[in-house]
């Protein structure tokens, strides 16, 4: 009984953590979706690897930000409602002086007929994806 006590009081702990990373970690198929939106989308300035060298990136006014060390600023996992605004263009990028990111949240609604929902989905994958190219450390989020 007393072993049966222990066992129990450590997998506890252990299936809590487990439950918490399923519910906070992206399906395959919504990373993969995720980096095909990424290379469409935003590549041609952040570069293929995401370290900020795309084709385009010399010209615009402040280099893009290497997306591979989001991390870094925003703890890793990626927290997706800090994430999120900048992309979407709730959040202004101070870097770019004018806005030279688009706006992808109106961009993507326009392409959805207005619908928000396909948005915001794509917007999840697209923090999806970048979660699975970070190369920081995994810890907790900073608020």
């Amino acid at each position: 009984m007393r072993q049966a006590h222990r066992m129990k009081k450590r997998t506890l702990p252990l299936i809590g953590l487990l439950l918490i990373a399923a519910a906070t970690s992206a399906g395959a198929g919504d990373v993969a979706e995720g980096r095909a939106a990424y290379m469409q989308y935003c590549a041609s300035c952040h570069g293929v690897s995401g370290r900020g060298d795309g084709p385009l990136a010399h010209l615009l006014t402040t280099p893009p930000t290497n997306l591979r060390r989001l991390s870094e600023r925003y703890g890793n996992p990626l927290p997706e409602e800090k994430i999120a605004p900048f992309i979407d263009g709730r959040a202004d990028v101070k870097a770019h002086g004018p806005r030279d990111m688009p706006v992808w949240g109106r961009r993507f609604n326009l392409e959805d007929q207005g619908s928000e929902r396909p948005a915001k989905d794509l917007i999840a994958k697209l923090v999806a994806y970048l979660q699975s190219i970070q190369t920081g450390p995994r810890t907790a989020s900073r608020n």
